[in-house]
């Protein structure tokens, strides 16, 4: 006789299945179509490396780096790490160190950009195990395998070399050691968003989550620990002029809406104006007042959350599509949005009725469309970027509707469907 039971699906199935079945559908029709799925997902070959083998290149002579602008637009503390990459398999070009090429093909650069990654992975790894604590196949290879192989890593953050994997590591452990019983753990957090504002600058604004803790100490440690790293390095990187000229490279950077980054919201939005009929000024004004709404909306919800994952969601949905110059590898620091979602929500599946089991599932689905190489996108009449960013937008969107249902409520949201 046959024994029926019931089998209760945990959020970490339900986004393997969607990310890595979406993934593997990848790989065989981009077989079948001979590698034109590839070449249209994956960004394009004349930059591939660019973002690691520039800052390569810049380490080779950094008293005269930040004088070129773009690309040298990371604080200095970043090229602590880069100057020794470099010394690894020095190479110093006859020409410039904007011939970042001749830097990407010297004897044995791409074995250290290999171990570096390989280091990443191994970080990432460890970042998972330190979140979910468990040794089994799905946390030790399927969910490691899932991100590799999606859209922000390989075809866009692993493609361009760009540092944004490491700090999104960063900004993960940071989530998940804020609240750590153990007190070197809770210090390196605040470390961890010091360095990677030593890396990104913007990754700063995860500090706000000690004010709304009102944890004042932290937050003055955190002063402390960012100054250090973003300020005191400019000591051994350009001096006071390299400052100047950085802040005018980001300031540069930020002047520019581009309506085909739909991945950020004023490019969207200057899109959708031009769309609209709007001509370009009207567009571009039209722009910036939907993403200064973006970013007082995301403060605004990320400060009436109470659930970390939606902190999480709010900030890192700034990070990754506020700014004009945002590349869609920003992605990536949906990561620990990710890691907190399925810690939180593992279990829900049996606590909760259907209704709430639904509102699970649309998260973790639309978490394996964005952690996938959902090549399905390319179908989209606006185009696999836009169609990839919609999904975001859409998850930012329903999580601010059911904090204002919390409110009117006055409990959760999900109780509220128990």
């Amino acid at each position: 006789m046959i024994m029926s039971r019931s089998v209760h699906l945990k959020q970490i199935d339900i986004f393997l299945i969607v990310s890595l079945g979406i993934s593997s559908l990848f790989m065989i029709f981009n077989i079948y179509t001979g590698g034109m799925l590839f070449e249209k997902c994956v960004l394009s070959s004349s930059f591939l490396f660019s973002d690691y083998f520039y800052h390569i290149a810049g380490s080779s002579d950094t008293s005269i780096m930040y004088s070129y602008g773009d690309p040298y637009s990371f604080p200095p503390f970043a090229y602590f790490m880069y100057s020794f990459l470099w010394s690894l398999n020095p190479y110093m070009d006859n020409e410039s160190i904007l011939n970042w090429q001749n830097y990407r093909n010297a004897d044995n650069a791409m074995v250290v950009f290999v171990i570096y990654n390989m280091i990443l992975t191994a970080l990432l790894i460890y970042c998972i195990q330190q979140y979910f604590d468990k040794m089994n196949v799905q946390y030790t290879l399927l969910l490691p395998a899932a991100l590799l192989i999606s859209y922000p890593f390989m075809c866009t953050a692993v493609q361009r070399g760009n540092v944004v994997v490491l700090v999104s590591i960063l900004l993960a452990f940071t989530w998940l050691w804020m609240d750590s019983d153990n007190v070197l753990k809770q210090e390196l957090a605040l470390i961890f968003i010091a360095v990677a504002a030593g890396f990104k600058l913007y990754p700063a604004l995860i500090g706000i989550v000690y004010v709304k803790r009102k944890e004042w100490k932290k937050v003055f440690r955190l002063i402390i620990y960012g100054i250090i790293a973003v300020f005191v390095p400019f000591i051994f990187f350009g001096g006071i002029d390299g400052m100047k000229n950085l802040i005018h490279t980001l300031t540069a950077f930020a002047s520019y809406i581009d309506p085909n980054k739909t991945n950020t919201v004023c490019g969207m939005a200057k899109w959708i104006g031009l769309k609209l009929n709007m001509n370009d000024s009207m567009a571009n004004t039209f722009g910036i007042m939907i993403n200064d709404l973006f970013f007082i909306s995301s403060l605004l919800f990320f400060f009436l959350s109470k659930r970390k994952w939606q902190d999480a969601l709010f900030l890192s949905a700034i990070l990754v599509s506020f700014l004009p110059s945002n590349w869609e590898y920003t992605l990536v620091y949906y990561v620990p949005v990710l890691f907190l979602f399925i810690k939180e929500n593992n279990e829900n599946w049996v606590k909760y009725k259907l209704s709430a089991n639904i509102w699970l599932t649309v998260h973790s689905v639309a978490f394996g469309l964005v952690f996938s190489v959902d090549f399905l996108m390319l179908y989209y009449r606006y185009g696999l970027l836009t169609g990839i960013f919609t999904i975001t937008y859409l998850l930012i969107g329903i999580n601010m509707l059911s904090i204002i249902l919390e409110r009117i409520n006055h409990e959760t949201w999900l109780k509220a469907l128990v």
